[in-house]
């Protein structure tokens, strides 16, 4: 394993990044070759063509194929390598590729404490997988996001979209303090 005094300047950014994004989102990213480091409309690295991988340790698939994937940093700690803290992170252009294992897995993990950074989702696809990943539908998603609400003290992930080109928005509260519960809204466009 690599020390910080052997990456370069480059490989040591995307090391730090990746690894700031698994500890802070819970996103384990592929490949970062592609950063770049973007001042407008705030500071931020955009990522562009990686992949999230899911954190199954024994069986690391491929999630989502995204192409851009903004990462703002705090202009805090902005001149300090060691201290980058990240604010959000935005996933633009993403293609997702979720089985039924998948949808178990994420419907659990929605109650644990999310990040209160919130992650924005713009413009992509889900596509939903059989036990014998086949596709047999297809979510476009306009815009989403998930995050920790501190007020009401939840989880909340909020997508808004459209499946057999009908528009929805879907929406998760989820909180867990003594007892989990949790509340599901779909709502959609009426078919008369």
């Amino acid at each position: 394993m690599k020390t910080t005094q052997d990456f370069s300047e480059e490989e040591w950014v995307e090391e730090k990044i990746k690894k700031n994004i698994l500890s802070e989102f819970k996103i384990n990213l592929t490949s970062t070759e592609d950063i770049s480091y973007r001042i407008l409309p705030s500071p931020h690295f955009l990522i562009q063509d990686t992949n999230i991988l899911s954190n199954e340790p024994n069986n690391k698939k491929i999630i989502a194929e995204v192409r851009n994937l903004k990462v703002f940093i705090s202009q805090g700690n902005f001149f300090d390598k060691e201290k980058i803290t990240l604010k959000n992170i935005i996933i633009k252009d993403a293609n997702f590729s979720l089985s039924g294992i998948d949808l178990k897995r994420y419907n659990s993990s929605i109650n644990d404490k999310l990040s209160n950074k919130k992650i924005q989702f713009d413009k992509g696809n889900i596509f939903f997988k059989d036990n014998i990943n086949e596709i047999f539908a297809i979510v476009k998603i306009n815009d989403g996001n998930l995050f920790v609400n501190d007020q009401a003290l939840h989880n909340k992930f909020k997508l808004k979209g459209s499946i057999f080109s009908i528009p929805f928005t879907f929406e998760i509260k989820s909180k867990n303090d003594q007892q989990i519960e949790k509340k599901i809204s779909f709502n959609a466009k009426s078919l008369i």
